[in-house]
């Protein structure tokens, strides 16, 4: 029978209670979570500070968008209208060169204008000139009331002049007054 005898010293283990090891675990835990709940509330954060200054380069890159949009609708706006204005000189275009050039080759040989005066704003033409007679004189305002590029042509002014120099010889000078219809075709 051996018996056996430690003769070295035995050192006594200092028992750990139950109640401090699990408040060694729950704080653990505890820590755990905190750090869990940093982390997640930190990205959360860097996301959305991520999104802010990426909504901020969007406004102002829609901003200058908008300052584009606007130059453009302001140069669209004047285009349309100068094309609005073109548009509407060419159809109330007053053709004076073929008024004067149908009036020329139309007018009777028996009459010579002196002067002739066009109104712009009321289209009224004032025509100023030398017949031979009151015969010719009547000829000529008929003439010019059925003269199509005229409305309402009225005899304004004339009167009988003798001629110096030559007895028995005598102008009428007249003034006639009519409309002009400016799209009206001979």
């Amino acid at each position: 029978m051996n018996i056996k005898i430690n003769l070295l010293p035995i050192i006594k283990k200092k028992k750990v209670k139950k109640g401090d090891t699990n408040l060694i675990i729950i704080f653990i835990f505890f820590i755990l979570i905190l750090g869990l709940i940093y982390f997640f509330y930190y990205t959360k954060i860097n996301s959305l500070t991520n999104n802010l200054t990426t909504i901020q380069q969007n406004i102002n890159k829609y901003k200058d968008m908008e300052t584009l949009k606007n130059e453009k609708i302001k140069s669209d706006t004047l285009l349309n209208y100068y094309i609005n204005t073109i548009n509407k000189l060419g159809k109330n275009q007053v053709k004076f060169s073929q008024f004067f050039n149908t009036l020329s080759q139309n007018f009777p040989k028996y009459a010579y204008l002196t002067n002739l005066d066009v109104d712009l704003d009321t289209k009224v033409v004032r025509l100023v000139g030398v017949v031979d007679d009151y015969y010719n004189l009547g000829r000529l305002l008929n003439y010019l009331s059925n003269f199509k590029l005229l409305n309402n042509v009225y005899l304004s002014n004339f009167s009988k002049q003798v001629i110096q120099g030559q007895e028995g010889k005598s102008t009428v000078t007249f003034t006639i007054i009519g409309i002009w219809n400016v799209g009206a075709q001979q």
